[in-house]
């Protein structure tokens, strides 16, 4: 339980440092591309045991499928961090995690990896969620009729729903491949090969956009990249802890950063929740109940 509340406050951190980020006036995609290179340095200091690294098997299965994910860490991570400086700390965490329908979907009709009986309220929770997406993505704005506005509004609502999708592949490629391929040594190795894919992607990114790295942008990707090497470390350690349970997992770390973040962003950042807001919230709080109401139930009776 431990490795979940790791991982939850490791997340809430990542969504303060991409709001901090605005305020500092950090270029955010340099940070990210920072950020990969400070989480692969973070794992090899963490693990000790630098001969773990020689012994990969560069042919094996779930390294090629490492390198694949960390390619599409760095869009992702970039579009998160642009939701959570447009529409606020609370809203991007939500469209975040509550892209755990996603890997719930592909382990019960694809993976096979869940075995219950899904009922009408399990289903019901997932068109909730949806909703809750919608309503906690909404924000006052000033009246403006002209087309840029309208594009500028259709924009905002996109910014989440694609969080929500990749969010949502990420999260089933880390469940499936933990649960198919990854031994307890390469735990800690599994993230090094992601991030450090991902900083291969960004670093050549910026590179043909000829981009030199300002010194802001420096520090506040070190700062988010010991942050981030942890919140997938942790997510890894609490899916093993629970058996690779992602029924179970994802629903208790989403509720987690959902309500961590709304507490962080009010307190810190004086965000204003409209009442439509509210509502999201509370329909993102029904909807991993009611998905997960049987797991829930039977957790806390054992």
């Amino acid at each position: 339980m431990l490795y979940i509340l790791f991982s939850i406050l490791a997340n809430v951190g990542i969504f303060i440092c991409f709001k901090m980020f605005t305020r500092f006036r950090i270029n955010t995609f340099q940070a990210i591309v920072i950020n990969y290179f400070v989480c692969v340095i973070t794992g090899v200091v963490f693990i000790g045991d630098t001969q773990l690294l020689t012994k990969i098997d560069f042919s094996a299965t779930w390294v090629i499928l490492a390198i694949a994910l960390g390619t599409i860490f760095t869009g992702t991570f970039n579009l998160m961090a642009i939701t959570t400086q447009k529409l606020g700390i609370t809203v991007a965490s939500v469209a975040s995690k509550m892209s755990l329908i996603i890997p719930v979907v592909m382990s019960i009709f694809v993976f096979n990896i869940q075995s219950k009986e899904h009922t009408a309220l399990n289903y019901f929770g997932i068109l909730l969620a949806m909703g809750a997406i919608v309503l906690s993505s909404i924000k006052k704005r000033r009246a403006d009729n002209n087309a840029n506005a309208l594009s500028s509004n259709i924009m905002i609502f996109l910014l989440p729903f694609g969080v929500f999708v990749l969010g949502g592949i990420i999260d089933t490629s880390i469940n499936f491949i933990n649960y198919k391929y990854i031994t307890y040594e390469q735990e800690a190795i599994f993230p090094i090969i992601t991030f450090f894919s991902a900083f291969l992607v960004g670093a050549l990114t910026l590179a043909i956009k000829r981009k030199k790295i300002d010194l802001q942008s420096a520090i506040g990707g070190t700062v988010l990249g010991a942050i981030n090497y942890f919140s997938f470390y942790f997510l890894v350690k609490g899916l093993t802890s629970f058996n690779n349970d992602g029924a179970l997992v994802y629903p208790m770390l989403s509720i987690g950063i959902i309500l961590f973040s709304t507490f962080f962003s009010i307190l810190l950042f004086k965000e204003k929740l409209l009442r439509v807001n509210k509502i999201g919230l509370l329909l993102a709080i029904l909807s991993v109940t009611l998905i997960f109401y049987q797991e829930i139930m039977e957790y806390y009776t054992h």
